[in-house]
């Protein structure tokens, strides 16, 4: 085998592990997210509570990952992303275990606090290092591996902790699905090499090579890498129009998560069973488009026209859908195209904040951007509520359509004007 030809294996080796260990921790973030709402009617009859009490460790979970989310992408930027990534993992794997053995649920809510802090550092941290640590010929892919690990943790949570806690026990199933996330913290420890950026202060982008950076961030000034503290970066438009961006995708997204089977319901007149059946149809679809996104950023340098077609087909097969005068199979398959669209944007939406990124700013960035998640998740409920409140139920599938376009509207005032 010549030099360069171990050089190249040696590489890819590298970058499996890196995409395999930043992803275990991401899907394992998502699965611990939800792990105690399929536990929600042990609970209430275990700690004596009302299921709004229940309600609110969710709600405690999710405030504190969005407040502390920005601090810590200046931390990811400071002191390098694999410490920040491992303690995020061992505080939610730890929340989990020790929510196993609380016996009150004041322990329960503070065992929630922890799991929110934890999860605060993947986004910025996971982002920093696979920017960092993969080249850009297949960052897309690496982006999309990401998020469909977290969509995978999602989707497989309930049915996992129902069937523990069937043979098990609440308590055991929840200390052992903690446990895991031990099991993936060592694994980060034993092959830690490959998480770090080479840099204390940078997260990253700047100490690779330039081959490794996607597109305009290689032109961006260096200051900024040099001084991990500076917040003004966050107030300048394209931060703040990302920021947007992010809220208003998520709106749409949660909105039709929430409440696409009560629409259905209402519009259609169907069953409760195949209602469920079309969600399962949209979400599949999304994150199967998720992976079609990656391979499609990985194969084009115009990620924002990607957004346009994923975001206006997505928006018109909503508004059909809205309008109610489709047949059910026509609504399944409007559904499972936005679900497509929906999904397939989401590894260019990545490469475009990354490319907004100034070297030594990865973590940042992404901490402060994708906190409009948060921010999203806090407004659909009461918003598509609101909706179906007033009879409004077509404006459901409207509302989140103008959402996706208004994303697309906050995307292209973002864009870097070279691209």
């Amino acid at each position: 085998m010549t030099l360069a030809a171990a050089e190249r294996k040696r590489g890819l080796s590298d970058r499996t592990k890196v995409i395999g260990l930043v992803s275990s921790g991401h899907f394992l973030a998502h699965f611990y997210v939800i792990v105690l709402p399929p536990l929600f009617p042990l609970l209430q009859s275990e700690f004596g509570v009302p299921y709004s009490a229940l309600g609110l460790l969710l709600t405690v979970s999710s405030v504190t990952t969005g407040l502390v989310q920005v601090p810590v992408g200046f931390l990811v930027d400071r002191f390098g992303p694999r410490l920040l990534l491992m303690m995020g993992l061992g505080c939610m794997s730890a929340a989990v275990i020790l929510s196993g053995l609380t016996s009150s649920y004041s322990a329960l809510l503070a065992m929630m606090l922890l799991l929110g802090v934890g999860n605060s550092v993947f986004h910025p941290a996971d982002y920093a290092i696979l920017s960092a640590r993969v080249e850009h010929t297949v960052l897309g892919r690496a982006f999309s591996l990401h998020t469909f690990s977290g969509h995978l943790g999602w989707a497989i949570a309930p049915t996992i902790m129902i069937t523990l806690t069937a043979l098990w026990g609440w308590r055991p199933a929840l200390v052992a699905v903690g446990l895991c996330g031990l099991l993936v913290l060592v694994a980060m420890l034993l092959f830690g090499r490959v998480l770090e950026t080479g840099s204390s202060s940078g997260a990253g982008a700047d100490q690779s090579d330039s081959s490794t950076k996607p597109g305009p961030s290689t032109k961006t000034e260096k200051g900024d890498g040099g001084n991990p503290l500076n917040i003004r970066l966050l107030f300048t438009a394209p931060m703040l129009l990302l920021f947007c961006y992010m809220i208003m995708a998520s709106v749409a997204a949660i909105g039709l998560n929430s409440f696409t089977v009560v629409a259905l319901v209402d519009l259609y007149d169907t069953s409760l069973d195949s209602a469920n059946l079309v969600l399962t149809v949209f979400l599949s679809c999304s994150a199967g488009g998720v992976l079609l996104g990656g391979l499609i950023a990985d194969r084009t340098k115009r990620h924002d026209l990607v957004i346009v077609a994923g975001f206006c087909i997505s928006a018109a097969a909503l508004v059909l859908v809205g309008s109610a005068w489709l047949p059910i199979l026509a609504v399944s398959a409007s559904i499972a195209l936005a679900g497509l669209m929906n999904g397939a944007i989401r590894p260019s939406r990545d490469i475009m904040v990354r490319a907004a990124a100034p070297a030594g700013s990865v973590g940042k960035v992404f901490g402060f951007v994708t906190s409009g998640m948060n921010v999203g998740g806090a407004i659909a409920p009461l918003l598509f509520g609101w909706i179906l409140d007033q009879g409004q139920t077509p404006w459901i599938f409207y509302a989140a359509a103008g959402a996706m376009l208004l994303a697309l509207l906050a995307a292209l005032l973002a864009r870097p004007k070279d691209v």
